[in-house]
C-alpha cells in the first residue's frame, strides 16, 4: 500500500497542500481495494445468475432493475448530494446543530419518496396496459420494496463519506451487498429451488434489506455527536432550487447509462439487454478510478469554494492524471482480452464485443477531460451541470432510437460513445467558464497555441 502511494507522489508533481494530496492518494488507493473486492463479488454474482438461471430470466430481472434505479433516483430527491455538499461546510463551522439537521432533513425526505414513488409507480402499471412494464407487474410488485431500501443506502452512504468515513461508506455497498447475494443465488441454484424472475427478484430485496439494517446502525453510532445537543429544524437556504438540481443531475447521470437498455426490449429480446449489460459493467472498469475518487474529491472541491482559482486548477490537474494513470491499463484490458472476458459467461455473449470496444473507449473520455462535473456541482454550477446532462440524454436518446433498430447493442454503444464525447467538451466548456479551471487537454492546446 505505501510503496503504491510513493509511486503516485513521484508522478505527481503539483504543490497541493499535503493535507488534500494525502486524502486524494490514499482515499483512491483504499477505494481501490474496496472497489476492487467489489468488482469481483459483482461479475460473480452476475455469473453465477447467468449459469443457474439463464439469459433469459437475467435479462427481465436486469430489465427490473434497471427501471427500480431509475425510480430510487426519483425517491432519494438529491438528498444524498445535498448531504454530501453541505456537511463539510457545516463540519469546517463547527454547527453541529445543523449538520444533524441536514442529516435528519434527508433521511426523511427519502422515506417520504420512497412510499410515494413505489405507489404511484405500481397503480400506473396495475391500471394501464403499459408495454414492457405491465406484463411484469408481479416483477415490479415485488421489487418496488426496494425503491426506499435503495434510497436509504444512497444517502446514508453519502452520509458517511461526508464526514471523512470513506472506507466505512462503502463497505456496504461494495462489499456486503454482493457477497451476500452471492451466497444467496449459490444456495438457490445448489439446492435445486425453482427460481423464476419473481424469486430473482425477491432475492435481491432481502439482501437489500439486511443491508439497510446493517447501514442504518453503523450510521446511528456514527452521528449521535450531532444530536447529544436535541435537534432542530434545517435552516438550510436555497435547498429546493439545490435538491432539484441535484435531483434532475442523478436522474440524468442514471438515464445516460441505461436507455439503451430501456430501449432495446422494443427492438431485440430481452436475453440481448443481458449479452449488453456484461458487456457494459466490463466497461465499466474503465471509469471506476473515476468514481473511486469520487469518495474522496466532491468534500474537498465543497471545503475549498472559497479557494482561488490556481489551487482549485492545481486539485482538477492532479485528480485528473490520478484517473488517467488508473484508468490507461484497465482500458487495455479490455481492448486485448474482452472476447476472453466476455466468452466466460457464454457463447452467446461474445457477440458484445465490439459493444465493450465503443463503451470503453467512451469511458476512457472521463479520464481524458478530468471531474468536471464534479467541481460544477460542489461549487454552486448545479444548473449548468444539469444543462450539460440534458443535452446528453437527449442526444443519446436520439441516436438510440435510431442505431438500435440497426446495428443492435452495438448501435446502443456507438451512442454512447458519440454522446458522451459531446458531453464532456460541453463540461469542461462549463468548468473553464464558471470554475476557471480547465482540463488537462484543453491547457496542453492552449500551451501549443501560445507556443
Amino acid at each position: 500500500m505505501s510503496l503504491i502511494q510513493t509511486i503516485y507522489e513521484k508522478m505527481l508533481k503539483t504543490d497541493l497542500q499535503q493535507a488534500d494530496r494525502n486524502r486524494l492518494v490514499k482515499g483512491i488507493i483504499h477505494s481501490f481495494v474496496i472497489q476492487g473486492i467489489s468488482m469481483v463479488l459483482v461479475f460473480a454474482g452476475n455469473f453465477l445468475l447467468v449459469k443457474f438461471f439463464g439469459p433469459q430470466k437475467y435479462g427481465v430481472y436486469v430489465h427490473v432493475f434497471n427501471w427500480i434505479s431509475i425510480l430510487t433516483i426519483l425517491a432519494a430527491n438529491g438528498q444524498e448530494d445535498i448531504v454530501l455538499s453541505r456537511v463539510p461546510k457545516y463540519i469546517a463551522q463547527n454547527n453541529l446543530l445543523q449538520t444533524g439537521a441536514v442529516i435528519r432533513h434527508a433521511n426523511v425526505r427519502a422515506a417520504i419518496g420512497g412510499i410515494a414513488i413505489s405507489v404511484f409507480f405500481l397503480l400506473l402499471i396495475y391500471i394501464f396496459p403499459i408495454n414492457k412494464l405491465s406484463e411484469y407487474r408481479y416483477e415490479f410488485l415485488i421489487a418496488s420494496l426496494a425503491i426506499y431500501l435503495s434510497a436509504f443506502l444512497s444517502v446514508n452512504q453519502m452520509v458517511l463519506q461526508a464526514l471523512n468515513h470513506i472506507r466505512l461508506s462503502q463497505v456496504i455497498e461494495r462489499l456486503l451487498k454482493p457477497f451476500l447475494f452471492i451466497v444467496f443465488i449459490c444456495a438457490a441454484g445448489m439446492l435445486s429451488f425453482n427460481i423464476d424472475a419473481r424469486r430473482l427478484i425477491l432475492i435481491a430485496v432481502v439482501n437489500l434489506a439486511i443491508c439497510t439494517l446493517v447501514l442504518g446502525y453503523i450510521v446511528f453510532k456514527k452521528t449521535k455527536p450531532f444530536f447529544r445537543k436535541g435537534t432542530e429544524r434545517y435552516r438550510g437556504q436555497g435547498i429546493s432550487k439545490q435538491t432539484f438540481y441535484f435531483l434532475t443531475i442523478s436522474l440524468l447521470q442514471l438515464l445516460t447509462s441505461k436507455i439503451g437498455m430501456l430501449i432495446m426490449p422494443y427492438f431485440t429480446e430481452e436475453k440481448h439487454i443481458g449479452v449488453f449489460n456484461i458487456a457494459a459493467r466490463f466497461s465499466d472498469l474503465i471509469i471506476y478510478p473515476f468514481f473511486l475518487l469520487h469518495a474522496v474529491l466532491p468534500q474537498l472541491f465543497a471545503r475549498h469554494h472559497e479557494a482561488d482559482r490556481l489551487y482549485n486548477q492545481k486539485l482538477y490537474t492532479e485528480s485528473t492524471w490520478i484517473i488517467l494513470i488508473t484508468s490507461l491499463p484497465l482500458l487495455l484490458l479490455n481492448l486485448a482480452a474482452g472476447p476472453w472476458l466476455l466468452g466466460y459467461f457464454g457463447e452467446a455473449f461474445t457477440e458484445g464485443y465490439t459493444a465493450l470496444v465503443y463503451m470503453s473507449i467512451s469511458n476512457a473520455l472521463f479520464a481524458i477531460f478530468g471531474p468536471a462535473n464534479t467541481i460544477l456541482m460542489m461549487q454552486g454550477r448545479e444548473k449548468v451541470s444539469a444543462i450539460a446532462l440534458l443535452v446528453y440524454v437527449i442526444l443519446l436518446t436520439v441516436l438510440s432510437s435510431i442505431l438500435i433498430p440497426m446495428q443492435g447493442i452495438t448501435g446502443a454503444a456507438l451512442a454512447m460513445l458519440f454522446s458522451n464525447a459531446v458531453y464532456n467538451i460541453l463540461l469542461a466548456i462549463y468548468a473553464k467558464r464558471y470554475t476557471g479551471v480547465s482540463a488537462p487537454l484543453f491547457r496542453l492546446f492552449e500551451k501549443r497555441r501560445g507556443a
